[in-house]
C-alpha cells in the first residue's frame, strides 16, 4: 500500500512537473481531452501495464474542473470495461496469456488463484480499490469461472468510488489534492483489506 502510495505520488507529479502541466493540462482540457482519460483508463484496466489513471484524472480535473463530474464517469466507466475486456481475454485466451506474464505477474496471480477464499464481489473490490492489481484480478475472477455480473458491479462500486475520491479533492483542493487523495486512498485501501481480512476468517 505504501508502495502504491508513493508510486501515485511520483506518477502525480511527473505529470503536473512545471514543464509538463501546461501541456497535460491543454491537451486534457481540450475537446479530445475527455477521450485521452477515457483511453488510458480503459489500458489500464485492460492491459497489466505500469501506469496509473489517478496521475492523468489530477491533470484533467485540473484542466477542467467544471466537468469533473462527467470526467469521474467517464474515467470509471472505461476502466470497468477494461477490467471486463481483461475478464474476457482470461476466459477466452488464458493459455496465451500465460506465455507472456513476467515472474511477478505470474507470482501474484498464483497467490490469489492459491490463496482465494473470498467471493467475486470482495475480490473485485480488493483489485479495484487497493494496491493490488485490478487487470489480475480480473483474471483470476475469469479463470475461477466467477460471475460476470458481480464482477462489472464490484468494478463499478471500486472504480467508482477510487476516482470519486481522487476526483473530489482536485475539484476540492485543487494542486494541494495529491496529499489528501494519498491520504483517503490509503485510509480506504486499509478499511477495505480489514474487512476482506474479516470475512475471509469468519469463512474459516
Amino acid at each position: 500500500m505504501f508502495f502504491q502510495s508513493k508510486k501515485l505520488n511520483v506518477e502525480v507529479e511527473k505529470v503536473l512537473a512545471t514543464d509538463t502541466v501546461g501541456k497535460a493540462q491543454k491537451l486534457l482540457g481540450s475537446r479530445s481531452g475527455l477521450w485521452m482519460i477515457s483511453t488510458i483508463s480503459f489500458i489500464e484496466a485492460a492491459l497489466p501495464l505500469p501506469i496509473l489513471t489517478d496521475p492523468f484524472l489530477v491533470a484533467a480535473v485540473l484542466a477542467n474542473r467544471a466537468k469533473v463530474g462527467r470526467i469521474v464517469f467517464l474515467t470509471t466507466t472505461f476502466s470497468v470495461l477494461g477490467g471486463v475486456f481483461a475478464y474476457f481475454s482470461a476466459a477466452l485466451f488464458f493459455e496465451v496469456i500465460l506465455k507472456f506474464m513476467t515472474p511477478t505477474m505470474l507470482e501474484q496471480f498464483q497467490s490469489m488463484v492459491v490463496s482465494n477464499q473470498a467471493n467475486t464481489f470482495v475480490l473485485t473490490i480488493m483489485g479495484a480499490v487497493t494496491p493490488i492489481p485490478y487487470t489480475i484480478v480480473a483474471w483470476v475472477v475469469a479463470v475461477l469461472n466467477g460471475s460476470l455480473l458481480v464482477f462489472i458491479a464490484a468494478s463499478i462500486v471500486g472504480r467508482g468510488l477510487r476516482y470519486i475520491i481522487v476526483g473530489y479533492s482536485v475539484y476540492r483542493f485543487g494542486p494541494l489534492a495529491i496529499s489528501y487523495a494519498k491520504r483517503y486512498l490509503g485510509l480506504v485501501s486499509i478499511i477495505v483489506l480489514i474487512l476482506v481480512g474479516f470475512y475471509i476468517w469468519l469463512k474459516m
